[in-house]
């Protein structure tokens, strides 16, 4: 039954995944040469985007590949009693309550009238209850039997606190019956008194594995029941992100990233930069980190570098002789997230999109390309500072360098010209207009399944299966992150919470300068606790109006806020790259922290540079 319930989420993954590249491209060639696309083309986008988003978080919880602080998510893993049996209760209870939510919403929240290619929306939405569905009978199929119970335990719960949903669910069809009105309102005064001892569980939960979605929108339901709120806005709010026209871009970019990895163009990159610079003392190094900004620019997950090209990388550095294991583990460790300021970086355009959401006003006005262009020089000054260190390292530890060979520097860049336009592609369609972000995602994705798989390693796109298998779990997994984060993100600007978070700052901090000190000392702290995604959109709406406030360029703090968060990954003792680097260098995390300290003083010293220049940040805008 496993079996068969993993084939079919995967087939609908795979089906999502392949709506949302062809519907784009399609419609683009047709109103492109014929002026009209696809009818309905952004609300087929929309459905494609929700039901991949939900499917493929099934996926990730059937292979236990959810993000949570530990990096990796509890379900199933190696975790002692007392830890598996809690962070099973709470992952429990929060999915019973939002598969309730969800199916709620299904019923009230959409018009019957309301069709998509003559069949009714909510036929589209239900991949978000089915999704949770699945989700809840993995975890039931998952690990030991007192985990199991556990879970099952946390189902009850979560039913008990979903109990106002199933009431609006049941005044969909019918008159609710006495009881069950009861019941709700006994749901509403326990959440009432219940709430925070619970929120403070969850929060141990998510420091022994808890998936972070479950964290985030389990914080976020009881908030809500507290406030007396239909725990449905949730939901809601969620599909009301995922409608957004540059959301599609997150999962088409994080799956690209997969296919280069997989088609093996990181080896061809480290071979374009070993012929082109290796007889310059340090042009290894300058390559391995412009090849981590590669990848993680189109991942969108730092993590995914380190783990997928940690390896062969420090291999190049230590066989020059001028690395020794300890300088390149810290290198490669520190550059793994250098690529979320550049563009098509996910992070980038997530910031963006929840940025318009909290700050349109006319002085505050501006684009996903605005940030786009504003992250270009701190992404360099960033990127380069980690290559300098290298190349200085290089030249002081000479080791053995290799002769510049031109006949084999042309071959080696031939075979990864593919790899190399993709970039420039991006650029080109992107900064001109001539694509949306979404478009070119898609584009991407269709360029590189040709070019890497079709042709490169023969076999047809089924070649291609093995790195979309590993990337939907990934994509999923960030998703219902961004979509879990975004409820929470409603609840903090629904009870006012910015406007009183800036009147205490307005009233404590007296100067620009001491705010932007603030800033960044609390934002790294938020990177070693928090994913990229979730805390974009749960403590940007607290930022955002205060920097208005202190004069702070909105785009100026985009940069900011999105440099500090890659520097917190590695910031000791709890940046999640660190763990990810034990892991891919197989050493103590101890060990990890010596060797990226350097490092992560350069980087603070390029922070401090973009937070006190501004000019680094909007000197490329249009004015």
């Amino acid at each position: 039954m496993k079996r068969i319930a993993v084939r079919a989420v995967k087939a609908a993954a795979i089906a999502s995944f392949a709506v949302l590249v062809l519907v784009p491209l399609v419609d683009m060639f047709l109103s492109r040469l014929f002026f009209h696309g696809i009818p309905g083309a952004v609300r087929i986008i929309e459905a494609a985007l929700l039901s991949l988003a939900f499917f493929s978080a099934a996926l990730a919880t059937l292979e236990s590949k959810h993000l949570s602080l530990t990096g990796q998510s509890s379900g199933g893993g190696s975790f002692n009693s007392a830890k598996e049996w809690s962070t099973a209760f709470l992952n429990g209870m929060v999915d019973a309550l939002f598969f309730w939510a969800s199916l709620s919403l299904l019923f009230i929240g959409f018009e019957p009238g309301d069709k998509l290619l003559g069949l009714p929306v909510a036929l589209f939405v239900s991949p978000m209850p089915i999704g949770f569905l699945v989700m809840i009978g993995a975890n039931l199929g998952m690990g030991t039997r007192p985990r199991r119970l556990a879970f099952a335990a946390g189902i009850v719960a979560g039913i008990f606190f979903a109990l106002p949903a199933i009431t609006n669910l049941c005044s969909a069809f019918t008159s609710p019956p006495a009881w069950l009105d009861s019941a709700s309102t006994l749901a509403y005064a326990v959440s009432a008194r219940a709430a925070w001892p619970i929120i403070i569980l969850l929060i141990l939960g998510a420091l022994a594995g808890l998936p972070l979605y479950a964290f985030i929108s389990g914080i976020a339901a009881l908030l809500f029941l507290r406030s007396g709120s239909s725990i449905e806005l949730i939901p809601s709010e969620a599909y009301s992100l995922l409608k957004n026209s540059s959301m599609p871009a997150i999962p088409l970019f994080t799956i690209a990233g997969f296919m280069l990895s997989e088609s093996g163009s990181g080896k061809r990159l480290v071979s374009v930069f070993r012929h082109w610079f290796g007889w310059i003392p340090g042009g290894e190094a300058m390559a391995a980190v412009l090849v981590c900004a590669f990848f993680t620019t189109f991942t969108g997950a730092n993590g995914v570098t380190i783990l997928a090209l940690g390896g062969i990388l420090a291999y190049v550095l230590t066989n020059t002789g001028a690395y020794t294991d300890t300088y390149a583990r810290g290198l490669l460790t520190a550059s793994s997230s250098v690529g979320l300021l550049f563009p098509p970086s996910l992070a980038i355009i997530l910031y963006a999109i929840n940025a318009q959401f909290l700050a349109q006003s006319d002085t505050a006005i501006f684009t996903i390309t605005d940030m786009f262009l504003g992250a270009i020089i701190p992404g360099i000054l960033l990127t380069l500072s980690m290559g300098v260190a290298g190349v200085i390292k290089g030249i002081r530890s000479p080791g053995s360098r290799t002769s510049f060979n031109g006949k084999e520097a042309v071959l080696s860049l031939k075979d990864a010209a593919p790899e190399l336009a993709v970039p420039i592609l991006i650029g080109v369609l992107y900064f001109t207009g001539l694509a949306s972000i979404t478009e070119i995602g898609a584009l991407v994705v269709l360029y590189l399944a040709v070019s890497g798989f079709l042709l490169r390693k023969g076999g047809g796109f089924r070649a291609m299966l093995p790195a979309m298998l590993k990337a939907l779990p990934v994509a999923g997994g960030a998703l219902i992150v961004i979509a879990a984060a975004r409820g929470l993100s409603f609840y903090i600007m629904d009870a006012g919470i910015p406007e009183l978070f800036s009147s205490w700052m307005q009233s404590t901090v007296g100067s620009k300068a001491m705010f932007l000190l603030m800033l960044n000392l609390g934002l790294l702290l938020v990177g070693c606790l928090m994913d990229i995604f979730s805390a974009v959109l749960v403590i940007s709406p607290l930022i955002i109006p205060l920097a208005a406030v202190y004069g702070v360029h909105p785009v100026h703090l985009g940069v900011i806020f999105i440099m500090n968060l890659s520097i917190g990954f590695m910031t000791p003792p709890i940046g999640m790259n660190l763990f990810l680097a034990s892991y891919a260098f197989e050493k103590p995390v101890i060990r990890i922290y010596r060797d990226v300290l350097p490092f992560f003083f350069i980087q603070l010293c390029v922070l401090a540079l973009v937070t006190w220049v501004p000019w680094l940040s909007t000197a490329l805008l249009p004015h």
